[in-house]
């Protein structure tokens, strides 16, 4: 998977800032599995539409639904100038 598109939503009052990350294709369960390298992985693969959940230290935080091709990310102000890269990074060396 790769990134094809990040669209800056919402900021939030502790600094963070909200995005949407747009991917090439669509979350499998193998690359929302993937995500845990990054924190603690929610991943609700019984509801009618899978979610996923990571949260990670500092206050990052991704959520999705499997089979959409974009996530929405939380990004704490420690975090905003490495995340694009790390997570690109860590999906294209599963890939």
């Amino acid at each position: 998977m790769k990134i094809t598109g990040i669209q800056r939503l919402e900021d939030c009052l502790d600094g963070s800032r909200v995005y949407s990350y747009q991917f090439d294709q669509p979350w499998t369960r193998e690359s929302i599995l993937q995500l845990s390298a990054l924190g603690k992985l929610d991943y609700f693969a019984d509801f009618p539409r899978p979610f996923f959940r990571i949260r990670a230290s500092g206050g990052l935080q991704i959520k999705g639904v499997e089979g959409l091709d974009y996530c929405r990310v939380v990004l704490p102000r420690s975090q905003r100038d490495d995340f694009p890269q790390t997570l690109d990074e860590l999906l294209a060396s599963r890939a």
